[in-house]
């Protein structure tokens, strides 16, 4: 290597990762931490988690937005990625309401306890049924988490909360995913570049907000569950995610930049999910979480 190759070769390595790509127009906040919250229950300003299993690579990672990293708030959303071992994932992302100052403690239990509570699931045989149970037990575990910390009541610790079960086919190449919500929470099949929503009406790419008069929400909501279902085909990917980025998905563009990250032969690696999720869209500053489940061959 020549001297003239050795300067490239540094200039090239001290670039570094370019920043998140901006969809539309120039957002105002700046894209960096600030100030670390004043909270005594810290989380991260960012995780990242992934996976590689039979016939799936799982990529997850929550971001801090960036109207929070401004006023030095902490991140209200959660995840939680758990494998039974025996063919069996349960995947989680949760979104404390901005409105409850220790509500990223209730998104973080939410997502915490979920695994404890997946037997009592498993041994009801109607889906509705086994949901409602699932989702009572949760709530239950918030209202006794609330109870260990002094000066918290159970509506201090309001989260909505979306969880998949994910388990493989036995008649045909596949997985099937058993989907529950309580909130705003979305989860999105990408198909053949086109994203089909798991729950009707809330698909992405149409231009328009979700809007909700009121957030449903742990634990006070255990009586609006939603529940659906989901075939995963090789070139599948099922998306679980916050509503920090289910309503930037709305935006044309953006969803459409997304299914062309997302629709590629190869999944992300990590640092690249990341950095995809990273993307800016002004007014869109809130915490963004992502569960993304592709079903690869073999």
């Amino acid at each position: 290597m020549n001297h003239v190759t050795e300067i490239a070769t540094a200039g090239a390595e001290a670039a570094g990762i370019p920043e998140p790509l901006v969809i539309g127009r120039t957002p105002r906040l700046r894209s960096e931490p600030g100030a670390l919250p004043e909270v005594q229950e810290h989380v991260p300003d960012t995780e990242l988690d992934g996976a590689a299993l039979p016939g799936l690579v799982v990529r997850a990672a929550s971001v801090r937005g960036d109207a929070h990293r401004y006023y030095g708030t902490p991140r209200q959303d959660a995840m939680a990625l758990w494998h039974d071992g025996n063919g069996r994932l349960l995947a989680c992302v949760a979104d404390g309401l901005g409105s409850k100052p220790r509500s990223h403690l209730g998104a973080a239990t939410a997502c915490a306890v979920a695994p404890g509570n997946l037997p009592d699931f498993l041994a009801h045989g109607e889906p509705q049924t086994a949901a409602r149970c699932f989702i009572e037990n949760i709530a239950d575990d918030l209202r006794a988490r609330a109870g260990d910390e002094a000066e918290v009541t159970p509506d201090d610790l309001s989260t909505t909360f979306l969880t998949a079960i994910v388990e493989e086919l036995t008649d045909r190449p596949g997985h099937r995913a058993v989907i529950i919500r309580v909130g705003d929470c979305a989860a999105w099949l990408l198909h053949k570049g086109r994203w089909f929503p798991c729950f009707g009406g809330d698909g992405p790419g149409t231009g328009e907000e979700i809007t909700t008069p009121v957030t449903r929400a742990l634990p006070r909501d255990v009586e609006h569950v939603d529940v659906a279902t989901a075939d995963l085909y090789p070139g599948d990917m099922l998306l679980l995610c916050t509503d920090g980025l289910a309503r930037p998905l709305q935006v044309a563009e953006v969803g459409a930049r997304l299914a062309a990250w997302w629709s590629r032969p190869e999944p992300p690696s990590l640092p690249e999910f990341f950095w995809q999720l990273s993307f800016r869209a002004r007014t869109y500053d809130d915490d963004r979480t992502a569960v993304c489940l592709w079903r690869v061959a073999g």
